[in-house]
């Protein structure tokens, strides 16, 4: 039996109507079928899924490779600009004086000591006695006492040099290389119009201190005193040419021998006997 149902429908002007279905046991095996049908799960499209999953892959891929490209940069940039900070740091402190760095920071005062360390070419030398004859004015307890011998004796052109020697003073008018020799200078000297003692003399064996290139000329000396020595008999004054010869040898930097030095320089001109005499006194204090 076929059952008539009235099903009411809305009129979109908002008028009502209705419809009337037929109930019949075929229309109800279609409507039971259709609510199976809706109730079962739909089927997957399997194939649209997978081509949708792999292009959502390949665009995670490549933005993985993007941010790997970006943070290997960025950490490259930081990296050089860490390295070149330090370089310059390290170049600035090169470069910067350390009194600058450190502006209270002064140089040590260096003593006689630290300076002799610091000259390892200075040696202790052994002066030899220059021995010579020598022409002997007086002999004073004090060095005043001579003045008025000393006018005499420049009244008569004739010059002398006081030696010190234990506590007393030993006005010395001239030397000679011989005994004979320094006899025959004293009486032309003198002329007889003073007395002049001849007597053996020497300077004073000593050590003294100084540099390697100092002693070598010092040896040079020695030898040009004994060669001049043997000519004072006709107390000509040395060749200058022989005196500017032995100061050429001289180092350019003297400490021990300046004195000596200048003295030879000074000397030109006069007596050789008087030149000797000047020069053994000064070799004798050095």
């Amino acid at each position: 039996m076929t059952k008539h149902k009235l099903h009411r429908i809305k009129d979109t002007k908002g008028t009502w109507t209705y419809k009337v279905h037929t109930s019949s046991k075929e229309d109800s095996a279609e409507r039971a079928s259709a609510a199976t049908l809706e109730n079962e799960p739909e089927e997957t499209d399997i194939t649209t899924l997978t081509a949708v999953k792999s292009t959502n892959k390949g665009k995670l891929k490549r933005n993985s490779v993007w941010k790997t490209i970006l943070i290997s940069g960025g950490s490259a940039v930081l990296v050089g600009t860490l390295i070149g900070f330090f370089i310059f740091r390290m170049f600035l402190q090169v470069d910067t004086p350390t009194s600058a760095e450190n502006p209270s920071q002064t140089t040590p005062a260096v003593t006689p000591a630290e300076k002799e360390e610091a000259s390892p070419d200075v040696i202790a030398v052994t002066l030899a006695s220059l021995e010579t004859y020598i022409l002997q004015a007086g002999v004073f307890s004090e060095q005043e006492n001579a003045d008025p011998l000393i006018a005499s004796l420049t009244n008569l052109n004739i010059p002398s040099v006081f030696f010190d020697r234990d506590g007393e003073f030993y006005l010395m008018a001239g030397v000679a290389s011989s005994e004979d020799a320094a006899q025959a200078l004293a009486a032309s000297l003198s002329d007889n119009q003073a007395e002049l003692y001849v007597k053996a003399w020497g300077t004073q064996t000593k050590e003294i201190e100084m540099t390697e290139a100092e002693s070598e000329w010092i040896t040079a000396f020695q030898t040009f005193f004994e060669e001049q020595l043997q000519q004072t008999e006709s107390n000509q004054p040395i060749a200058e040419e022989e005196i500017a010869a032995l100061v050429d040898k001289a180092p350019a930097e003297t400490v021990a021998i300046d004195e000596l030095l200048s003295s030879l320089t000074e000397m030109q001109g006069e007596p050789s006997s008087y030149q000797l005499l000047t020069w053994m006194k000064i070799y004798d204090e050095l």
